[in-house]
């Protein structure tokens, strides 16, 4: 479950703008993390039960990844699992290797596919960037493991320090993020931005912040959405951090029962807009069945409204090394599986 946070770590965290009456809070006015509408829920999943996951397997592509000495390169490991190659830095987004989404390795969401590389053969790892603590984001055993196999430092938002230091990561290897408070690593200034989430691995909610990263270099600017709904943020992140190279967008576990919290995927492309723009790479989807939209309907959406606001789009197989100022060519994988 991780641990809570307490002394020096809590006060610092109750000097953040966003902290008040004991818990971290959005900024837009009535965003609410409960879900609305629990029965039609719950029948939104049983009536989708047959469209959630694919019918043949997903495609993983497990290619050696060797670091990259230069440029700007972005490998998605599936949800919202991603590696930033920049500038030689190696940047490892919201890394969960395990095989559920939970507090139990025996119930809750499970993978739908392969890890396509274990942690063991990832190589290198400069910084770990963690977006906030729920399951599907901030894991346990692949926080031990990266610990161990790696001299990564951990850059994380507020109060998620106090998870990490609970399962064993040294406190001089954690690095504390309010919003616009950065970090440099390896040449690469980390900086965590606004979202509109919460926060909690228990009955205990925004005991920790949450964030959006954006990640800048002399290689290029990649903006990591992690877990948010759509507010009035973007074109200020957008004019003081951006123009993007690489915009990594989540699209999937929609629902209107938690629309303030998590982006659909025209938001997603209404997002990327206001930012000014990019190479948009949507994650969140693919990997753990979270929401009942059908499981490929997330990219289908996104590309239909990307194609009218005109924004480029690469949707890369799971696993796959790609380069921004060369994306792959259009390859629809994902309706192979259900044919």
């Amino acid at each position: 479950m991780g641990g809570r946070p307490a002394g020096a770590r809590l006060e610092r965290m109750k000097r953040s703008a966003a902290y008040r009456a004991g818990a971290f809070h959005n900024t837009s006015r009535g965003t609410s993390s409960m879900p609305s509408g629990q029965r039609d829920v719950l029948r939104r999943f049983r009536d989708s039960s047959e469209t959630r996951k694919p019918a043949r397997p997903i495609p993983v592509v497990s290619a050696s990844h060797e670091p990259r000495p230069d440029g700007l390169h972005i490998t998605w490991f599936g949800h919202a699992s991603c590696l930033v190659e920049l500038d030689g830095a190696r940047i490892l987004l919201d890394p969960v290797w395990s095989d559920r989404c939970s507090p139990s390795q025996h119930v809750g969401p499970k993978r739908l596919h392969a890890v396509p590389v274990p942690l063991t053969g990832l190589g290198r790892v400069d910084a770990v960037v963690i977006s906030h603590d729920h399951y599907d984001h901030l894991d346990m055993d692949t926080i031990r493991q990266l610990c161990q196999l790696t001299s990564a430092v951990f850059v994380v938002p507020l109060g998620v320090g106090a998870h990490l230091e609970t399962w064993g990561v040294s406190a001089h290897r954690i690095v504390e993020c309010d919003w616009e408070d950065g970090h440099d690593v390896a040449g690469v200034r980390i900086t965590a931005v606004e979202a509109q989430h919460f926060s909690g691995r228990g009955l205990r909610r925004d005991g920790t912040l949450w964030a959006s990263w954006v990640l800048s270099g002399a290689g290029g600017r990649v903006f990591f959405s992690g877990d948010t709904g759509y507010f009035d943020g973007y074109p200020r992140i957008g004019a003081e951090h951006g123009p993007f190279d690489a915009l990594l967008m989540a699209v999937g576990a929609y629902d209107p029962a938690w629309h303030d919290i998590h982006l659909d995927p025209e938001e997603a492309v209404e997002a990327a807009v206001a930012m000014g723009g990019g190479l948009v790479l949507p994650i969140h989807w693919c990997t753990f069945v979270l929401a009942p939209h059908p499981w490929a309907e997330p990219v289908e959406r996104l590309l239909a409204a990307a194609d009218t606001a005109g924004v480029e789009v690469t949707v890369p197989k799971v696993g796959q090394r790609i380069d921004p100022a060369e994306p792959p060519a259009a390859d629809p994988w994902w309706a192979q599986l259900d044919a």
